[in-house]
């Protein structure tokens, strides 16, 4: 006996008599008796029977039959070698019309590219949908395609019936058609699902974090199952990795991420603007990560946290106009106390800050000077004993004149 190579226990092929299927993929009546329609076939738990349209020239792609016979021989030996189902095309119409079959596309649209047969991959596919999406397994879901097909033809959902349905499930249309996607072109939602995927590690990635390869598979298959959108993904990738965001994290997506993936873009860009409009002792009163966070999610906040810290610096050193940048105040008397002191002080020198606040240059000159002295600074020493050595040797006679003179 020879196999269905596309599927397990269950798989069978239909043959459908009398008939041919035109450029469309519809079923028509054959003027030919001898002419046959093939599909690969399986039923569900659910009493669906799923087919994917095989051309005949392509049997032998699904089964591991060794023959190139076609047409009648072709049908013979199917029926003594493979499991099938032999049906007119009324009785296929009848049964059409009732509910109890499902038309999957080209079996070319199975994903064939696992490790397991395609059908079988299709199988676990469908069962884990219709442990989800449980609509699979409703009557009145059935009942409504079914009046649907008998009127139009068609198994999609007139907009009355499908309003009906998503209300009935607190289901969204995406999800509804992302799940007959899944159903009927396997390959194609796992391309989409990879794809998803792949901009949701890029998204993180971009920013400046990560997230771990489960997290991102489970918010892929959400998203390609219509049960998130772009927003909702966007907002779950940005919060895993900025707790800043200020958007809840899906319980089962938070349970994948993993640690060590929170991000420290803009702390950078928040340290140099506290330095550069506040003293460094007024560094502490501000939270870099938190203003960092707000730097990332709330839109104009550099503009505002710039005047905050104006306000913050000008309540201390009134004697500034507010818009003066601390670092050019700064700047101006560390060069001048360095140029006293003859080393580099450091920012937070209480002697520079008293300078500071006297805002006079004279003052603060006369400053720098008594302060290098107490210090011993040598840089101010050594100026002060080079001016007293001026101011004593004015006036002294040179010993050689004094000798002459005697």
């Amino acid at each position: 006996m020879s196999e269905i190579t596309y599927g397990g226990e269950g798989t069978e092929l239909i043959i459908v008599t009398g008939t041919t299927v035109d450029a469309a993929g519809n079923l028509k009546e054959s003027d030919d008796p001898t002419s046959t329609a093939y599909y690969l076939g399986y039923q569900d738990n659910t009493g669906t029977f799923f087919m994917w349209y095989v051309p005949e020239s392509e049997i032998k792609n699904i089964t591991d039959l060794e023959t190139d016979a076609v047409g009648f021989t072709l049908r013979r030996t199917i029926q003594e070698e493979l499991p099938h189902t032999l049906i007119g095309l009324n009785e296929f119409n009848n049964l059409s019309m009732q509910g109890s079959l499902y038309f999957a596309g080209n079996y070319t649209q199975l994903d064939s590219e696992r490790q397991i047969a395609p059908l079988d991959g299709f199988i676990e596919d469908m069962q884990k949908i219709s442990d989800t999406l449980y609509w699979w397994k409703d009557p009145q879901y059935l009942r409504i395609v079914q009046e649907n097909y008998a009127e139009t033809g068609s198994y999609d959902l007139n907009p009355a019936q499908m309003a009906t349905f998503l209300d009935k499930y607190q289901l969204s249309r995406a999800e509804y058609n992302a799940a007959i996607e899944r159903a009927t072109d396997t390959k194609g939602w796992k391309i989409k699902k990879q794809t998803y995927y792949d901009q949701i590690k890029d998204t993180a990635i971009g920013l400046g974090g990560n997230i771990s390869d489960a997290a991102a598979d489970y918010a892929a298959e959400q998203w390609a199952n219509g049960v998130w959108d772009t927003t909702k993904v966007t907002q779950q990738v940005t919060q895993s990795v900025d707790s800043y965001a200020n958007f809840t994290l899906d319980k089962t997506f938070e349970a994948l991420l993993g640690d060590d993936r929170q991000i420290s873009t803009k702390e950078t860009e928040i340290q140099g603007l506290l330095d550069q409009y506040l003293p460094s002792y007024m560094h502490t009163q501000f939270d870099l990560k938190a203003e960092a966070g707000n730097l990332r999610n709330i839109g104009g906040y550099k503009d505002k946290f710039i005047e905050t810290l104006k306000n913050k610096r000008f309540a201390d050193f009134s004697m500034y106009d507010k818009d003066i940048a601390w670092q050019d105040i700064l700047s101006t008397n560390l060069s001048n106390a360095a140029t006293t002191w003859g080393i580099t002080p450091d920012v937070d020198d209480p002697a520079i800050l008293e300078a500071i606040k006297l805002n006079d240059f004279t003052k603060a000159k006369e400053l720098y000077k008594k302060v290098g002295l107490e210090r011993g600074y040598q840089g101010t020493v050594n100026s002060f004993i080079e001016g007293l050595s001026d101011a004593f040797g004015q006036g002294i006679v040179r010993s050689s004149n004094f000798l002459e003179g005697r």
